[in-house]
């Protein structure tokens, strides 16, 4: 068992103290009026150690204020305890300082400093840490969840339900599910189910297939009810048997006549193809004689055609690069324009560099330092010196600026050379455009294509007339019965057929209705049985889960003197919610406790988790005048009582 003992704790300027020394024992009490200071002896012990105050908060009020409210300045802030830590029979001896200092910080120029904020010091036996550091040296003494739930009674029942539970079942050791079903062969059997489901996964799975199967049986009747109200009305089913192959004779012997009629209208048909047929061929021959003559008699016109189709394009051609290399010329003149504005540039800039002189100031030949003029041999050697720079500069701009004046020079002899070859290419562009124009061919109408007399060649007549003929033998109608009265008669009695047919098709509608209704039947009972067992499985887990309350609740209450936790409370439709009440004799912690009893129930736990985590530490009673008589604990405590003492007294 390690425990940390607290032996002095020393507070500078910390919550309006402005010093104090506090010397603990074993038992310590610390008594004083409301707002003498003790709460703050707790709040230096916290921040101390994690940078909080005693109700957890990292942000709250550390400066000494004035009349006004407002943080007195200028002073340093404080705190430092002396520790001894006991471990197996080993004694450490460790001191450990929080600081929190103001920032100062004086600008350049300026004769004040200025506040910059805040910050915090840590020492560990007199030695400096980083933050990290001293948290890790923090955390090797004592994890700060396990401080302060070992330090103050109020702490545990600060936290969520989900951690006090899950700590409860952690200082019991964990309960397994084997451990609650050990001697019970319905458990036993209900966790052999599980096939690695946890109980409450397996319970939802059970209220899932219960769900679904209560769906399926409750809809069951109303199936069988649907079938039985669609059950077609029984009927002569040999009568109707009979009637049908009575129409099936009738209609096989019209269906024999009508494909004597359709052969008969089938040849005509075919006859008629190979007359349509002889017509096409002709008229295509006669298509493509036509088109012979018709490219024999234009082929001059044709060839004309083309020949001025040729020579529009090539003038076409010639007018888009004469537009072009105008346009051309037109650019190089633009920027000739604006290369002699650039070069007038340069002559005034020139001119006004030749034009300088050198000037010198006032103060040029005063000694920076004793503020006295240079002597005389020293004027003349800076002058020289200012002079020889003057010259150098403007000669190098002199020269750069010749460098630029020629560059320009240069692009306009460039553009100009540009302008006369673009001005040749568009001289000779404009006599091939005038030789062209000047051909009589160029400008002849070609636009209309001439006709051609066919009638004068004997072939194309010859096809044309025998054209005409195929065409009127097309046109003759064929005589061929097509017997559209078989048809309608073959058409009733198909119709008289296919009724019967859907009235004989009932007998197999109500043979399965019938069986339909047998299966349903079975597997409602399936269902029942089914639904049965899982019914069963149900009330098993119902019983598993009360068995676990019981065994958790007792294997949790019996690390407690005074203290009952109730893990499980019951809802009003009967259901099982997880929670984590605390308890006295039935009494809630927070439905009925007094102060008194609350500190008790909170060192009740404090020293179940110090026997636990094997680790105690110096425990704050806050309020202690409450308590009658303080049970016995391992930890070290310090009593906060109220009493009419205007400043603290230290017991």
């Amino acid at each position: 068992m390690k425990k940390i003992v607290i032996n002095t704790l020393k507070l500078t300027n910390f919550k309006g103290i402005s010093s104090l020394e506090v010397n603990f024992k074993e038992r310590t009490v610390i008594r004083g009026c409301n707002g003498s200071g003790k709460t703050t002896v707790y709040d230096a012990f916290t921040w101390l150690l994690f940078g909080k105050d005693s109700e957890d908060r990292k942000v709250f009020s550390i400066k000494t204020l004035d009349k006004d409210g407002e943080p007195v300045m200028h002073l340093p802030h404080e705190v430092s305890g002396d520790f001894t830590v006991l471990t197996d029979g080993q004694e450490e001896h460790l001191t450990v300082t929080r600081a929190y200092t103001e920032k100062w910080v004086k600008r350049r120029g300026e004769t004040d400093a200025e506040f910059a904020g805040h910050t915090e010091e840590r020492y560990w036996n007199d030695v400096p840490c980083s933050k990290k550091e001293f948290d890790d040296k923090i955390k090797a003494l004592c994890d700060e969840q396990v401080f302060k739930l070992i330090t103050n009674p109020a702490h545990f029942e600060r936290q969520d339900i989900r951690f006090k539970r899950e700590l409860l079942i952690r200082m019991a050791g964990g309960i397994s599910d084997d451990e609650i079903a050990a001697g019970d062969n319905g458990f036993g059997a209900l966790l052999g189910e599980l096939s690695g489901k946890t109980i409450e996964e397996y319970s939802r799975e059970i209220n899932a297939k219960k769900a679904r199967i209560k769906a399926e049986v409750d809809s069951i009747p109303d199936r069988i009810d649907e079938r039985q109200r669609d059950m077609p009305e029984e009927e002569d089913w040999e009568k109707l048997q009979s009637e049908y192959r009575v129409l099936e004779e009738s209609r096989n012997e019209i269906e024999g006549k009508i494909t004597d009629a359709a052969k008969a209208y089938n040849a005509a048909r075919q006859e008629q193809m190979r007359r349509l047929n002889d017509y096409n061929n002709i008229r295509i021959e006669r298509k493509r004689l036509e088109g012979e003559l018709q490219i024999a008699g234009t082929a001059e016109w044709r060839e004309k055609k083309v020949e001025q189709n040729k020579l529009r394009n090539e003038a076409n051609v010639i007018k888009d690069e004469m537009v072009y290399t105008g346009k051309a010329i037109d650019k190089l003149k633009a920027d000739i324009a604006g290369l002699n504005a650039k070069r007038e540039e340069l002559i005034a800039e020139y001119r006004a560099i030749k034009a300088r002189r050198l000037e010198f100031s006032d103060g040029a030949f005063i000694c920076p330092t004793c503020h006295r003029e240079l002597e005389y041999e020293d004027i003349e050697e800076k002058k020289a010196h200012m002079v020889a720079e003057f010259n150098t500069r403007n000669a190098a701009d002199l020269e750069d600026n010749k460098k630029r004046g020629l560059a320009i020079r240069a692009q306009i002899d460039t553009a100009q050379e540009r302008i006369l070859k673009f001005g040749e290419k568009l001289a000779d562009y404009q006599a091939r455009f005038d030789e062209i124009a000047a051909m009589p061919i160029f400008n002849e109408d070609l636009s209309v294509e001439p006709s051609v007399d066919f009638s004068a060649d004997e072939r194309y007549v010859e096809l044309k007339r025998r054209e005409e003929e195929a065409n009127a033998l097309c046109n003759e109608q064929a005589s061929v019965d097509t017997s559209s009265d078989l048809q309608d008669k073959h058409y009733a009695i198909q119709r008289q057929m296919e009724e019967l047919k859907v009235r004989m098709s009932r007998r197999d509608i109500i043979e399965r209705n019938n069986r339909r209704i047998e299966e349903l039947k079975g597997e409602l009972q399936a269902q029942n049985a089914e639904l049965a067992r899982l019914e069963g499985i149900e009330f098993t887990i119902k019983e598993f889960g009360k068995a676990r309350m019981a065994y958790v609740e007792s294997k949790i209450n019996s690390m407690f003197k005074i203290v009952r936790f109730r893990l499980y409370a019951k809802q009003i439709n009967g259901g099982e919610v997880e929670t984590c009440e605390t308890t006295i004799d039935g009494v809630p912690y927070d439905g009925g406790l007094s102060n008194a009893q609350r500190i008790l129930a909170g060192l009740d736990v404090i020293n179940a988790i110090c026997r636990f985590e094997g680790i105690c530490a110096p425990c704050f009673l806050d309020n202690a005048e409450s308590i009658n008589e303080i049970p016995e604990m391992e930890s070290q405590t310090v009593c906060l009582v109220v009493s009419d003492d205007k400043s603290l007294v230290v017991e």
